[in-house]
């Protein structure tokens, strides 16, 4: 499952097996039922006979654990299991089982199907709201991290680029930014659709109130490296030394004939970045194009060689983007990659910093083009959805799962449900009322479009309300609040190289 449950998986008992009782459902006791793919409030099931520390859920077979305090998946008590949903699930059926361990083996209760359909529900009325006066200016936006340490980035370009780091204060963006840096040598990649940047909030050493942010960024032209600064915020501003993490001069690429590296990203202490290197310039072949990967030393004065990420076989991957999880609700805990310019997975980390990719074990075809960039919704119960986009119009959407039975299909968004123009940036990924949604940037061609999904179905809205929301580039600030009885999503919009911010809101009846 792609989420964690949070909570110990209690593998003993201290009693033995005449103490410890069958766990068992009560409501439902036996067969299937339904939820549907937007349900964003939590499915109680009553339950009786719960050893508490010791009995676990099972979902499709695998545990969950004992979902105690803090699960990002439910909670179990001696009557009641509690299951947190946030929508955007995938259509499909799962498998739910309680299990109490005895020293003579585990007992199990009876087997639940969860039954996921798709909504047949009204579409709720979208509108924005914005802040009047204007709070930046800038070329482009980036946005990580999950709260309290979510950052917004404003890149400015030209000369002298710098960025300027905005967090976020009480679901909302920060009046003033907490550092500015230079970007020297920066070089934009016009057909990335997003920055050659990435900026993370650090995890904090235990009992530290210090706070250290790591921005990255792609140098020269093509892509000739990555470097890195860390930036200390709290309790005293400072800023370090530029670093390079990887360059051309390194081994990986020594037998290229063509290389260039493509846009950082952050997990943590480690940087991974797209790259192309081509052993003929003219042909492309399968594995041309890959994603390095460095660590930083423990002390964090320098870099580790890059490697690559391996597959099983040549293939290219490509086309990283952002990936959203709302369980755990983070942006930046993993990365979306496409495998072979048609597949797409998620890039996460190991628990011992290895760079793993994980898929659907049913391959579904995504690839309405290259170039490309993903943006990816992850949610309970293994849940994908997948937005692919191209600076030519192209939009694709992918309804996935990794456990249980899903049903995975992919939807290219018709020509005739979009504007006649080049989309600016990347989606912008969330929820409202359960739906996925992702927002489209068209700059000053056209408004921004919101593709809404049900894992079934896609819906494509222009947010014309109170008045046309145009934007060069758009960001959602990670956030629950879509799913609220009065939905309210933080976003920030770059217009005509002025940053505005305010809100996407919903509602499902006229505002």
């Amino acid at each position: 499952m792609d989420e964690g449950s949070g909570s110990d998986t209690g593998t003993g008992t201290g009693t033995d097996s005449s103490e410890v009782p069958d766990p068992a459902f009560l409501n439902p006791a036996l067969g299937d039922f339904l939820v549907v793919s937007t349900q964003h409030v939590p499915k109680d099931i009553v339950v009786q006979k719960i050893t508490l520390g010791n009995t676990q859920l099972l979902i499709d077979g695998q545990t969950a654990g004992t979902l105690g305090p803090g699960s990002a998946l439910g909670e179990l008590t001696g009557d009641r299991l509690r299951i947190f949903l946030h929508g955007a699930l995938a259509l499909g059926t799962h498998t739910l089982q309680l299990a109490s361990l005895t020293p003579d083996g585990p007992r199990f209760s009876a087997e639940l199907t969860m039954n996921v359909g798709a909504p047949d529900n009204p579409l709720p009325q979208v509108w924005t709201e914005l802040d009047p006066e204007p709070r930046d200016v800038g070329d482009a936006l980036l946005i990580s991290g999950t709260p309290p340490d979510i950052l917004l980035g404003v890149v400015s370009g030209g000369l002298d680029p710098t960025l300027r780091l905005y967090r976020a204060d009480e679901n909302a963006w920060a009046d003033t930014p907490v550092l500015e840096a230079s970007l020297k040598g920066y070089v934009p990649e016009v057909m990335s659709l997003g920055p050659g940047v990435a900026a993370l909030t650090l995890p904090r050493p235990s009992g530290s109130d210090g706070a250290v942010v790591r921005v990255a960024y792609r140098r020269g032209l093509p892509g000739d490296a990555i470097v890195t600064r860390d930036l200390t915020i709290a309790p005293e501003p400072n800023i370090g030394p530029l670093q390079t993490a990887v360059d051309l001069s390194a081994d990986l690429f020594r037998d290229a004939e063509f290389a260039a590296l493509g846009r950082p990203f952050l997990l943590g202490d480690v940087l991974l970045t797209e790259f192309l290197a081509a052993d003929d310039a003219e042909t492309a072949h399968p594995g041309d194009r890959g994603i390095a990967h460095v660590r930083r030393s423990s002390d964090r004065s320098s870099w580790s060689a890059p490697e690559r990420v391996p597959t099983a076989k040549p293939l290219d991957l490509d086309a990283l983007g952002p990936a959203l999880s709302m369980p755990q609700l983070s942006l930046g805990a993993s990365i979306s990659v496409r495998l072979g310019q048609r597949v797409t997975g998620l890039l996460s980390l190991s628990d011992a910093g290895a760079a793993l990719i994980s898929e659907p074990g049913e391959e579904v075809d995504l690839s309405p083009g290259a170039p490309a960039v993903l943006a990816t919704i992850s949610s309970s119960l293994g849940a994908r959805t997948v937005a692919a986009v191209t600076p030519d119009r192209g939009v694709g959407i992918a309804f996935l799962g990794t456990s249980g039975k899903p049903k995975n299909t992919a939807l290219t968004v018709t020509a005739d449900k979009l504007p006649d123009a080049r989309i600016t940036a990347q989606p912008a990924a969330g929820v409202l009322f359960g739906y996925s949604a992702f927002l489209l940037p068209y700059g000053d061609a056209a408004p921004v479009h919101l593709v809404l999904g049900d894992g079934l179905r896609t819906y494509v809205l222009p947010l014309l309300d109170p008045e046309p929301l145009m934007c060069r580039a758009v960001v959602l600030m990670p956030s629950l609040g879509g799913n609220l009885e009065a939905p309210t999503v933080p976003l920030a919009c770059l217009h005509g190289g002025t940053l505005h911010v305010g809100a996407l809101k919903a509602s499902l009846a006229d505002p």
